[in-house]
């Protein structure tokens, strides 16, 4: 991490830091652009590079090539002035310290298609999880039909009626949608659905360059950053996210974990 020019205040954030920027409070200094840059010689990475480097930063993948991409890499985030560097510069720090924090509180997992999560999650309840420990995010067409045409925007409502008969995620959850800018219309239930769309709100620039706007959701859901990052590709690919609060339901970790593997969850561990 460092400064940008002094006619220009910039932060640089390491390709391998880069998963704290999911951590940033929402009242970071918002940049006035964001690029991504190799480090040795200050210049902007074409397009082709970029998508390489972010297609490979979270994959096991050693080539000598991907390594020195991942080591020479870094997000400049351009600021308004110093003082917006110096607070950027201390949110990141903050944001680092919330990336290393452990949250083996919140079991995940994601599945590959409704069948799957209707089957978990109504073992879940047989065994007593409550409503409000279980969380659910896919693309909205993994909910409803194909066809179905959303609204601008982002709001919560009830699917009752709308899922009558489906059996997706029973009556358990109630359902907000909202449109992820690069990503379309997604589903989000339980708790996950009010800090989906808060995140949702306050994504900024620095967040589209990585395409992390599900990541950032879900770490505000206290998903550990790696975790969330798996994730994000995987709803993406049209995968169903499910998540436990264990601190909320009446049951504990290991109980969460066999139900999951057991009809067929998938978890980042387990890839």
């Amino acid at each position: 991490m460092s400064a940008g020019t002094e006619l220009e205040p910039a932060f640089v954030i390491k390709a391998q830091d880069i998963l704290a920027i999911n951590y940033l409070a929402n009242d970071h200094p918002r940049p006035r652009r964001v690029e991504w840059i190799n480090r040795g010689t200050n210049q902007v990475m074409r397009p082709t590079t970029t998508q390489m480097l972010l297609r490979t930063l979270f994959q096991d993948v050693e080539t000598p090539s991907v390594q020195k991409l991942r080591e020479t890499s870094g997000l400049r985030v351009v600021l308004r002035s110093e003082r917006d560097r110096e607070l950027f510069s201390s949110a990141f720090a903050d944001a680092q310290q919330l990336e290393g924090e452990s949250r083996p509180h919140v079991v995940t997992a994601v599945f590959d298609g409704k069948v799957k999560v209707d089957r978990a999650l109504s073992e879940l309840d047989a065994c007593g999880a409550t409503a409000s420990s279980i969380s659910l995010l896919c693309r909205a067409s993994q909910f409803m039909d194909t066809g179905t045409k959303w609204p601008e925007g982002h709001s919560k409502r009830s699917v009752a009626g709308a899922v009558a008969g489906s059996g997706f995620a029973g009556a358990m959850l109630g359902i907000g949608f909202l449109m992820v800018p690069g990503v379309g219309p997604l589903a989000a239930g339980g708790a996950l659905a009010t800090s989906a769309i808060s995140s949702v709100a306050s994504v900024s620039g620095i967040i589209a360059a990585t395409g992390g706007a599900i990541a950032k959701m879900l770490t505000d859901h206290d998903v550990d950053g790696v975790s969330a990052s798996f994730y994000d590709t995987e709803i993406k690919r049209g995968k169903i996210f499910v998540s436990v609060d264990t601190c909320r339901a009446n049951l504990g970790r290991d109980k969460v974990m066999e139900i999951f593997s057991r009809h067929g969850g998938q978890t980042a561990v387990s890839r």
